[in-house]
């Protein structure tokens, strides 16, 4: 799994964060060279590549939604939207299938969108599933059922089968819901569901058309 540059590892995801955006690392054309490179080695079926991260890495998961749609296929961002600015500049090659994971009490990416230190907007989870939702053209209305603290919506069908969903997870952290704790102070994950093989079910039910 690449697991991006400097001393903390991070991605550059547009205006935000870490080393990786400060320094202005081409992370979208290593991703498209990584792809490139393991298909020259290894057996990879081009209508199945997809992009998942954590944090930081969802927030570089929406970039390569909005850069790289001709390459992957899905992607699942978990913890984190995008920033503004970066959000209106997306113009993604095609409708592409999206599914989002995200606790209402996660502080250092907050549900409803915040300030950064750096005086950039996070964008409400809200706003980041209307985004897709208008641009996939999905129905307005969602089909939502919910399960102890977990709200699903699920929107389809939308264009060229390209889904958006939702599992919100009512007062979960910063965290992978089904995995392990970033640390004691960013909280414990969700144990109701697991975001791994949910998303992985919708990877395998949404290949490039």
């Amino acid at each position: 799994y690449p697991n991006g540059t400097g001393s903390t590892k991070s991605w550059n995801g547009g205006h935000c964060c870490g080393e990786a955006a400060k320094n202005n690392v081409d992370d979208i054309g290593f991703v498209r060279a990584l792809v490139e490179e393991l298909s020259g080695l290894i057996n990879i079926d081009p209508k199945r590549v997809y992009a998942t991260g954590f944090s930081n890495g969802a927030i570089f998961a929406y970039r390569i939604a909005c850069e790289l749609a001709d390459l992957v296929a899905a992607v699942a961002p978990v913890s984190a939207t995008q920033i503004l600015d970066d959000m209106q500049a997306c113009q993604p090659a095609r409708p592409l299938p999206l599914i989002h994971f995200h606790g209402t009490a996660d502080q250092p990416n907050p549900y409803d969108g915040g300030e950064t230190l750096a005086g950039y907007q996070f964008i409400p989870v809200s706003t980041a599933i209307q985004f897709w939702v208008d641009y996939n053209g999905c129905p307005a209305q969602p089909q939502a059922s919910e399960t102890g603290s977990i709200h699903h919506d699920l929107y389809s069908p939308c264009s060229a089968g390209a889904d958006v969903e939702l599992y919100t997870v009512v007062d979960g952290m910063h965290a992978w819901p089904g995995g392990e704790a970033v640390n004691q102070k960013m909280g414990e994950p969700t144990d109701e569901i697991s975001a791994s093989a949910l998303l992985w079910e919708f990877f395998a039910f949404h290949p490039m058309p």
